[in-house]
């Protein structure tokens, strides 16, 4: 599949396949039954629509990682970057 249809699939159909794959809609017919199965690993996919969902899935995921990476390197940065706690105070 090129990306311009991948890009189409998704653009038409996102909504419908994460329905599907999150338990939100009701599969009715055995093509949705499959859809479901292999978008929980329980079936490779054969359908461009299986392989358009895994795919934005994938990516998805990956985008997600890289902004938790970055969000615990920044937070790792601003660590290093604060000023060291003030000596306890003495008691007279």
């Amino acid at each position: 599949m090129d990306e311009a249809r991948f890009a189409e699939l998704i653009r038409r159909h996102l909504a419908f396949y994460r329905a599907l794959a999150e338990g939100r809609r009701t599969p009715t017919t055995p093509a949705q039954q499959r859809f479901v199965r292999v978008a929980r690993g329980e079936a490779p996919p054969k359908t461009e629509h299986e392989r358009a969902f895994l795919l934005w899935r994938a990516r998805a995921e990956r985008a997600a990682r890289a902004l938790d990476a970055e969000a615990l390197r920044e937070a790792r940065l601003r660590l290093k970057r604060a000023p060291p706690p003030p000596p306890p105070r003495r008691q007279s």
